[in-house]
């Protein structure tokens, strides 16, 4: 059911601002918000907009890329001239490579994009991104945080990827750990909340060596069990320019017993590109001491295609954005079998993320993608779960 006409008490820290030249639409988007719990208001011309940004000071804004007067690329060059801290949610009847496009000029003038919605806008679609950026009551502080890393209230999630070991066959050999922070009083805080916080107070790493600390246990837990299984871990930014993170995380797998080589550290495209020389120095340790390297979420930052096959990864995951595309978007199929090929003419492992039917596998089947991960083949789900879940999955291949 809808949750237009349930209107939820508005909260201060979610404020949505609408700009589009149809009226009908804005009230429309105004009103899915205002059900959501949002503050909203929506505006139909560029001056109006402007006067809200300073006074309104929304937390979410839905802007329309073709308005008379203004468009929204130039008013998201506005909303970057005032160093907007709002999610940006574009919305337009153009096509998928315009909109997207959209997306990384916000993001060079340093907004922050949330996604784009294409015309005619579905409800449930607006809803769903919508919720996304809902803001607790509750602030989150750098005290709180260092408390549950003390208490271990930090806990560990895996989704499965799928690795193509035959035409038409899809085995689960490895999982990627997701950091989950169960809160005695708030229950599951997203990772979107507690991340950016714990970079922003140095406390990045403490949380990264949690994560992979537990994730080697469960890995033990699993070999007992007949269940061997490569597990991916994100790396922040900030860890690509630390030195010493190389031996600190071949002394923790050591530690443990646990083969490198079953150890593969994800970094985004955008993260591997920010200081390419430490960048190069911290990674290649990382493969000299024989743990896997993964480009995560490529094809959505300015990487530099030199710097790209002079680093050392052995795995490129191919996006979400493109991946979930392939049915609706001729380009974005020929995106996906062309970032497959340029994987293995490098020498890389091929993984596409956003795997959501049986048709999207089979069409990365049909292009030789190398692994598959994503809601299809299973959701993030605590160890003994997975463990489940894998075996299931592993025996309706056979």
């Amino acid at each position: 059911m809808s949750s237009i006409g349930r209107p939820v008490s508005p909260d201060q820290s979610n404020k949505l601002l609408v700009i589009d030249d149809q009226p009908d639409l804005c009230e429309f988007i105004s009103e899915a918000a205002a059900g959501l719990g949002f503050e909203s208001k929506g505006v139909t011309d560029p001056e109006a907009f402007r006067r809200a940004v300073q006074e309104f000071q929304p937390s979410v804004v839905v802007l329309d890329l073709q308005m008379p007067g203004a468009d929204g690329i130039e008013l998201l060059r506005y909303l970057g001239e005032r160093g907007s801290k709002a999610q940006i949610l574009v919305a337009s009847g153009m096509d998928q490579r315009v909109l997207a496009t959209a997306q990384q000029i916000g993001k060079a003038h340093g907004l922050q994009m949330l996604g784009a919605l294409q015309k005619p806008i579905l409800l449930a679609d607006l809803e769903a991104t919508l919720r996304q950026c809902l803001s607790s009551d509750t602030p989150i502080s750098a005290a709180a945080l260092t408390a549950a890393l003390d208490k271990r209230e930090i806990i560990v999630h895996y989704q499965p990827k799928a690795t193509r070991i035959a035409p038409n066959r899809w085995i689960v050999e490895g999982v990627e750990a997701l950091a989950r922070w169960n809160h005695p009083s708030l229950g599951f805080v997203s990772p979107v909340r507690f991340i950016p916080l714990a970079e922003k107070n140095g406390l990045i790493r403490r949380l990264t060596e949690q994560v992979l600390e537990t994730a080697l246990s469960q890995c033990r837990a699993w070999d007992a069990v007949g269940l061997q299984l490569s597990v991916a871990i994100n790396l922040s930014p900030q860890l690509l320019n630390d030195l010493a993170f190389p031996d600190q995380v071949a002394r923790m797998a050591a530690q443990v017993g646990a083969d490198a080589r079953r150890i593969i550290f994800e970094v985004t495209e955008s993260a591997a590109m920010f200081d390419p020389g430490t960048t190069m120095d911290v990674l290649t340790r990382m493969r000299v001491k024989n743990f896997g390297l993964s480009i995560d979420d490529f094809g959505t930052g300015y990487s530099s295609l030199k710097q790209l096959y002079l680093m050392p990864f052995s795995e490129l995951k191919i996006d979400t954005s493109f991946v979930r595309d392939v049915f609706a978007h001729e380009d974005a199929r020929t995106m996906v079998e062309t970032m497959v090929l340029l994987a293995h003419k490098l020498r890389l492992t091929a993984c596409a993320e956003g795997v959501e039917s049986q048709e999207v596998l089979d069409f990365l089947d049909s292009v030789g993608c190398d692994r598959a991960q994503g809601y299809f083949i299973g959701r993030p789900m605590a160890g003994t779960a997975l463990e489940i879940a894998v075996r299931e999955w592993n025996s309706r291949q056979k």
